[in-house]
């Protein structure tokens, strides 16, 4: 039974991000592989090049040598891996699972705030704060978004739970309590 691209590259991610804690080295390791993330956005295709069956390993060899210099031993021994198992299409994927699992594991929240005028540091900061008492989170990343729409208010989604405390929502329920 063939493994999809997503199981794949979480089992990886994983078996990484378990080496990594067993050095004692988890940091380093999220550094890096947002290192190896950057390398591949800004050389698009390279994981296609890497893993095309009509070059040889000899032709592929400098690229991947190239890569791995600047790394410490741990992240070339797993890059090499990926390598030897044909999967360097497949390293974005393995750093966004290992980043979804570094976060976890950090208690770590990414959350989409929606609001009708941009936040101040202020309340960016008072926000935060509340968002992860609440949530029993550690750090929050907001992806803002302005939506003059809302009115006002804030809506906020994450960890697949949204909190709407939108003017328009309060809006719209008051207006169907009036209809009733």
């Amino acid at each position: 039974m063939k493994l999809d691209k997503h199981t794949v590259a979480s089992r990886y991610a994983k078996a990484y991000y378990r080496l990594a804690e067993e050095h004692d080295s988890i940091e380093e390791a999220f550094d890096n592989m947002m290192d190896i993330r950057q390398i591949f956005q800004d050389n698009q295709g390279l994981g296609l090049v890497l893993s095309d069956a009509r070059l040889s390993a000899s032709q592929k060899r400098p690229i991947i040598e190239n890569l791995m210099k600047n790394f410490p031993e741990l992240m070339q021994n797993f890059v090499q891996m990926i390598f030897d198992y044909d999967r360097m299409n497949d390293m974005e994927l393995i750093v966004d699972e290992f980043e979804k699992l570094y976060d976890y594991k950090n208690r770590t929240i990414l959350a989409k705030v929606t609001t009708a005028v941009p936040l101040s540091a202020t309340q960016k900061e008072q926000l935060s704060a509340s968002f992860l008492k609440k949530m029993d989170g550690k750090r929050v990343m907001f992806d803002e978004v302005v939506d003059p729409t809302i009115l006002g208010g804030v809506i906020i989604e994450a960890e697949h739970q949204i909190f709407d405390g939108s003017i328009r929502l309060n809006l719209e329920t008051l207006k169907k309590q009036i209809i009733k």
